[in-house]
């Protein structure tokens, strides 16, 4: 639930117009219930608590100047919400799996910056952050040991997750759970990464963004925006991750490699050979989807 880093189309009763470049295949979901602890649960998340302590946020938050993805998150996220009209001025944001904050930073200082993590390191660091302290106000809390996500104190503008949904055991409750805390007409953002069954043994489920919008539409979002994107980090790059993800240590530093490999790219060329890359069949890394709240409650 730690990797936010940092990422148009009307919505009614027809069928929503999606910007991928081919067709989509629908991904498995878990079905619809209550946000609640089974053993199956407590394991995930404490293999989760694992993997993202150990100075991951403090001691080795410098990695994070080659996160190549983490950046084109953050700016991919600021484009699509200028497309849409949406004004990111004196909003309450709420970040699930904020990481290193990089998204809520897309906001300007006239927001609320809120978010929960499994990692106590990453609330301290993020508490301790000097850009924090200009926003107009600040919540972060620590998911306990129950896995019930704290939520906060009051309605926000904004919800958002990036690589979190595929670790959680029950996507629909989680999402029915994060959408009671937004206000009527606020925003679900939504990150998720497009792969193939079994490329990460950490993750639950597999998504598309066709997919990601079928879910967010049975909780009761209307669409806003939805597409596949990232397509640059393809073929021998993609699998250059392949053994941090199933934990071959001796390998797992070609994981680094292919962050410096793309980091030295601009973004505006990295959206350039992604479009070319999306008109050549070439499968994407990532879903962007974009729900909005309806109703009076």
């Amino acid at each position: 639930m730690m990797m936010s880093c940092v990422s148009s189309l009307a919505f009614g009763r027809g069928t929503p117009k999606n910007s991928d470049p081919a067709p989509l295949s629908k991904a498995p979901r878990s079905p619809a219930g209550k946000e609640t602890e089974t053993g199956a649960e407590k394991t995930v998340l404490e293999a989760q608590r694992k993997i993202y302590s150990g100075g991951f946020y403090l001691s080795k938050r410098w990695r994070w100047i080659f996160r190549d993805d983490c950046r084109y998150r953050r700016r991919r996220l600021a484009e699509v919400l200028d497309e849409i009209g949406y004004d990111p001025r004196e909003r309450r944001v709420f970040d699930v799996g904020f990481g290193t904050g990089d998204l809520l930073f897309t906001f300007p200082e006239s927001c609320t910056l809120m978010g929960v993590e499994l990692s106590p390191e990453a609330v301290e660091a993020m508490l301790g952050e000097p850009r924090v302290k200009r926003y107009a106000g600040r919540w972060f809390e620590v998911v306990p040991e129950n896995g019930e996500t704290p939520l906060p104190p009051r309605p926000v503008d904004a919800v958002i997750t990036s690589h979190v949904l595929e670790h959680v055991p029950d996507d629909r409750a989680f999402l029915d759970r994060l959408a009671s805390a937004l206000k009527p007409g606020g925003l679900m953002i939504n990150f998720v990464p497009v792969e193939t069954a079994g490329f990460d043994p950490k993750h639950i489920r597999t998504y598309t963004s066709e997919s990601l919008a079928d879910l967010m539409a049975s909780a009761g979002l209307e669409l806003v925006h939805a597409e596949s994107n990232y397509h640059i980090c393809c073929g021998p790059l993609k699998w250059l991750d392949h053994p941090a993800r199933h934990n071959w240590s001796a390998l797992s530093w070609l994981e680094g490699l292919r962050h410096v490999i793309l980091s030295p790219i601009p973004y505006r060329v990295t959206r350039l050979v992604e479009r070319m890359l999306a008109a050549m069949g070439v499968a994407p890394n990532q879903a962007l989807v974009i729900g909005r709240k309806t109703g009076s409650r």
